[in-house]
């Protein structure tokens, strides 16, 4: 396959990239898979290693099969990576929540710190509510009111605060899903109905 020589606006330009990515994609496609799994990943980073080259394109002083190659390498090596420091993260949670769980009263300086994130992302999370549904959760949660004593408050009915108060703990559980068996532990009157 020979070297794209002009700016890619050029439409014979195009069509030779066409052409490249008929020739590679397959093959691409095939490496990818030898390592990730899942076939539409692997298919986004066949697509992402492409565009890359689209962009790239005078930069690339070897050829276009060998970058495209090493870049499809490259990015499923990145994906491990991520994947790696994923699930080391999310053991240090779990071991975090244990270690609560066991031994409350003795807080390490890292637990202390850790404790401190996740209150910031909650009341972050509480912050970034749609505004009603944050001021009748707040009034719920913070101020202790009961969905009666809301809904006279607002001239609102009771069954409104419930639904808003049911909207809020699904928008919190799924923004803080990472973080719920902590905050859950933590904070038992904000998670429950």
């Amino acid at each position: 396959m020979k070297r794209i020589s002009r700016p890619p606006e050029d439409r014979e330009d195009l069509k030779e990239f066409e052409q490249l990515f008929r020739y590679l994609q397959p093959r691409l496609y095939a490496y990818c898979c030898k390592y990730i799994k899942e076939q539409e990943l692997a298919r986004d980073i066949v697509q992402e290693c492409f565009v890359n080259l689209w962009e790239n394109y005078e930069n690339v002083k070897i050829s276009y099969e060998f970058y495209l190659f090493k870049a499809v390498h490259n990015r499923c090596l990145s994906h491990f990576r991520a994947q790696h420091v994923h699930a080391e993260y999310e053991a240090t949670v779990k071991e975090k929540i244990r270690e609560l769980e066991f031994h409350p009263e003795l807080p390490s300086p890292l637990t202390e710190l850790y404790l401190k994130e996740v209150n910031t992302l909650l009341q972050q999370s509480v912050a970034e509510l749609p505004e009603k549904c944050r001021l009748i959760f707040m009034m719920s949660r913070y101020q202790e009111m009961k969905s009666q004593e809301i809904a006279d408050t607002l001239g609102i009915s009771v069954r409104t605060v419930d639904a808003q108060i049911y909207n809020a703990l699904k928008i919190l559980k799924l923004k803080l899903k990472d973080y719920l068996p902590i905050l859950i532990f933590l904070f038992p009157h904000f998670f429950s109905h």
